[in-house]
């Protein structure tokens, strides 16, 4: 009888595998094989919207997010389209009690307009796409980015004089100026990307600024996190990029699964679990759409930009190996902010934390001309009363990109906000130091109570 019982109490046993059928249900036949593991068509959309809920559930918990409204950033492509479709769905779900409450209290989607660089993006296609999954919907511009704020007119110009041909000569000087009245914000949006010299630093340019629009479209609405459809592959090429590009520093703020460096804002990537093969085919089979989003090196050769190279040099590697993003994605995941990337000020251009030490680091590291090197000539703009010196505002990798950008190039409104904040933080600490330092002889130190008590 005891045994009966206890046999009663088990579950029931797992179904041994049957080569050549799902590993799910095991009684159809597979169509997509993921990683060596063969799905039938039902098994591998359950299994993607099982997979989706625990990235989210995880990353919820990890950050301890309370709950608050959720803003779905859609760019249109597949991934983005992917996410907002299984986020819809995720909010739709059948919940067991009455007592259970919602994961957040609302969903809203949020899409930067590029039309103004790209003219052949599919934003009609995009704003089907939003509207299908009936939740509400909210567009930027790109060129909102020069929008005047609350008591913010003056722009950031770079000077002509203020950056010489070596790394050992540069001082990133601006100057504060108004906007003419006759240019528009798409004029203003053109001339910035016209005065970068390269694709890579349009590229770069292009990210900070879709960043910076989709963190203040969050704020504006009350948005506590963002969601951003990063996937395993995206986030393997991001990865070989940024550290192309010298961001190291701020690399698991940049490409972590969780992010909490923006003020205010939780970054979530919820699709680093998923393969481009597997958003295709979820894609396909739930007959979600998606639309084509151009880029500065679409059609170009692979050696276009770093970001280009490195997604073929992902893409290529991991045809034959397939553990190649998983292993690249797993590393990531390992790796955390450290110390001094979290008290840092963030740079004045990207947002992220600038190294202290980033114009001495890059001098060593950089190539320079020696008779650049030993002549010193002082940039006329530089000591003028209206210029400002930049170059401990900015970290590595915006150095690289203002070294050739150029001179004249109006920088996008927040970066203003982001040296104003910066000056109000060190004007802080000098108050603090100035502070310290007359009261100083009356502090008692603690080696002197420690000594006088033994």
């Amino acid at each position: 009888m005891c045994d009966a019982s206890i046999n009663d109490a088990l579950p029931p046993p797992r179904r041994k595998l049957v080569p050549g059928m799902c590993i799910k249900c095991k009684v159809t036949k597979p169509s997509i094989s993921i990683r060596r593991t063969l799905y039938c068509k039902d098994c591998f959309v359950k299994a993607s919207i099982v997979k989706f809920r625990a990235a989210l559930t995880k990353s919820r918990k990890r950050v301890e997010l309370p709950q608050t409204k959720l803003l779905v950033a859609l760019s249109g492509g597949a991934a983005s389209s992917a996410m907002l479709k299984l986020t819809a769905d995720f909010m739709n779900m059948e919940r067991k009690g009455t007592d259970a409450e919602p994961p957040f209290t609302g969903v809203v989607v949020g899409h930067v307009d590029e039309s103004c660089l790209f003219p052949g993006s599919q934003e009609d296609e995009i704003c089907t796409i939003a509207a299908e999954s009936g939740l509400p919907y909210f567009k930027v511009a790109l060129e909102d980015v020069f929008a005047p704020g609350e008591g913010q007119l003056a722009l950031l110009e770079l000077v002509k004089a203020s950056i010489a041909p070596g790394a050992a000569l540069d001082q990133f000087c601006a100057r504060l100026v108004e906007p003419a009245q006759t240019d528009s914000h798409a004029d203003q949006l053109k001339a910035l990307f016209a005065g970068l010299t390269s694709a890579t630093d349009k590229e770069d340019m292009l990210e900070i600024v879709k960043t910076a629009l989709i963190m203040r479209l969050a704020r504006n609405l009350e948005c506590g996190a963002v969601l951003l459809g990063d996937s395993a592959t995206r986030t393997a090429v991001k990865v070989m990029a940024l550290t192309g590009h010298g961001r190291g520093l701020s690399l698991p703020l940049e490409a972590g699964t969780e992010s909490q460096w923006f003020h205010g804002v939780v970054v979530v990537r919820p699709m680093r679990d998923f393969v481009v093969k597997e958003i295709a085919f979820f894609n396909r089979w739930t007959r979600q759409r998606a639309a084509f989003v151009p880029t500065f090196t679409t059609g170009g050769p692979r050696r276009a930009s770093i970001g280009r190279l490195a997604e073929a040099f992902i893409v290529e590697l991991d045809r034959d190996f397939p553990s190649t993003v998983p292993t690249v994605c797993r590393t990531l995941q390992k790796l955390e902010p450290r110390a001094e990337a979290l008290a840092a000020r963030p740079c004045v251009v990207c947002g992220m934390p600038a190294e202290p030490d980033a114009h001495a680091w890059r001098s060593r590291l950089t190539i320079s001309n020696a008779q650049d090197t030993e002549q010193l000539p002082v940039p006329v703009e530089a000591s003028a009363a209206d210029s400002l010196d930049i170059t401990s505002c900015l970290c590595y990798s915006c150095q690289n990109m203002l070294h050739h950008t150029t001179p004249g190039t109006v920088l996008p409104r927040f970066c203003t906000t982001q040296l104003q904040n910066a000056e109000d933080s060190t004007a802080s600490a000098n108050n603090h130091n100035d502070l310290r330092a007359k009261i100083e002889e009356f502090l008692i130190d603690d080696s002197d109570g420690s000594d006088n008590e033994h």
